[in-house]
């Protein structure tokens, strides 16, 4: 799921999120999805690599960290926001971009 979901353009983490590509601590015949080779290298340092080689898996808000997720909520605060997303009445990036910045914990 992850080499197609992290392509979205919004990508909300949580304290349970856990960010996992098992199939790269199975063993050297096994790699990232085409969608996980695309954005492992592209992330800042070596994280990537890092992950790519190890099956590491990141917690709540590493995934916002290493710039995997772009919001991080808590979440008891999901409802809320799944809530007041379907009420908007003409979502735009800009709207959803705002809303989830009012919901986001730095």
């Amino acid at each position: 799921g992850v080499g197609v979901s992290v392509h979205g353009h919004f990508r909300v983490a949580t304290e349970k999120t856990v960010f996992a590509m098992p199939e790269t601590a199975i063993g050297k015949w096994l790699f990232p999805d085409v969608g996980g080779g695309y954005f492992l290298p592209r992330l800042s340092g070596k994280i990537g690599y890092y992950l790519a080689l190890t099956g590491c898996r990141l917690k709540g808000r590493d995934v916002l960290k290493v710039g995997i997720a772009t919001h991080f909520v808590e979440s008891e605060k999901l409802p809320a926001l799944e809530k007041d997303l379907i009420a908007l009445k003409s979502p735009s990036k800009e709207k959803i971009a705002d809303l989830l910045n009012s919901y986001h914990m730095k």
